[in-house]
This record gives C-alpha cells, structure tokens and sequence, in this order.
C-alpha cells in the first residue's frame, strides 16, 4: 500500500522516500527593476519588470491602479504565473507569444507611442516585455515592431499610404460580376 503525505514524501510498506522535484533557483534577493506607468482604454495601471543579476528578465509585476478590482485580482495572479514561468526556465518568447492577441475590457488605445492599441492588459504587457527585451527577428516574428521599426517595413517594402489608396480606389473601379444563371 502507497501513502502521499502533503509534503511530498511517500511511504511504501514501511520505506519512507521524498519526492522528486525540480530544484527551482532562489531568486536574489535584490534586483534592478524598471517600472512604467501605462494605460490601456479605460484602464491604468503600473508594469514592474525585475532583471536578475545576468540582466536577463526575473520578475514581472502587474499592478492595476482601481484595487480591489476582478481585473486586479486577476492580473496579480497572471504576474504570479509569468515570474513563476521564468523561475522555471519559460523562455520569454514563449510566455509573450501567450499572452499577444488576447483580447477583453478594458481594451482601446494606449498612452504608449510604440504601442497604440491594445487588445487587453495582457496583450499591452506581452509587446512591452517583447519590444523591450527581445531581439529584433524573435519579434518580428511575433508580429511585434516599434513605430520606427514599422514605418522603415513600409518604406523598404514600398507599401505606403499612397500605394494603399491606389488599391482601394482600383478595387472599387472593378466591374461587378454577377452570379451565373441557371439554366
């Protein structure tokens, strides 16, 4: 018979053995964090990102500015889960690309100017840790590119806003076609 004990030891007729666990590194217990200030659609709040001593990202902290909210609650638990992924060895690439795209209240335009518009919170989040601390081809692939980055795109690629409006003004000068008879 097999007995689990809540810390992680088990007993098998009468031989006691402790679970094995991964060996998670004890975050130091200072670190250099940047904090910004941001606003997405009618939300505002503050993001906190915690670099470990090699510089690479240790902690990230959302902190939303009505407390006491479903919405703080909620990004509290997702600043949880993201640190905890990073203590774990979650590439970052892989915790942005989660969180790009989500789309919920409170959502619309940012006060960011390389960020103009956000799906959620945690959409907002995820480009600002990509642009910041990812390498230029990870968000790229991403589909996450700073104003700058995006407007030399458009100019190397040749599509501006002149060629745009070309396309839609010879889309609307195409003839109608009909639906074919039957016969």
């Amino acid at each position: 018979m097999t007995e689990r004990f809540g810390d992680g030891t088990t007993r098998v007729a009468g031989e006691t053995r402790a679970a094995a666990r991964p060996a998670v590194p004890r975050p130091a217990r200072r670190m250099r964090s940047t904090t910004r200030s941001f606003s997405v659609g009618e939300g505002k709040g503050y993001l906190t990102v915690a670099h470990a001593p090699d510089g690479r990202v240790a902690g990230v902290m959302v902190r939303m500015a009505k407390q006491g909210s479903t919405l703080a609650g909620m990004m509290d638990a997702f600043s949880s889960t993201v640190t905890r992924g990073l203590q774990h060895g979650v590439p970052l690439e892989i915790l942005v690309a989660d969180c790009v795209g989500t789309r919920f209240e409170p959502s619309g335009l940012t006060n960011d100017p390389d960020i103009r518009q956000a799906g959620s919170v945690m959409d907002y989040v995820g480009r600002r840790l990509a642009l910041d601390h990812l390498p230029y081809e990870t968000r790229a692939g991403l589909g996450i590119l700073t104003t700058a980055e995006r407007a030399a795109q458009q100019t190397l690629d040749g599509v501006g806003e002149a060629v745009w409006t070309d396309l839609v003004g010879l889309s609307m000068s195409a003839p109608m076609v009909g639906r074919p008879r039957r016969g």
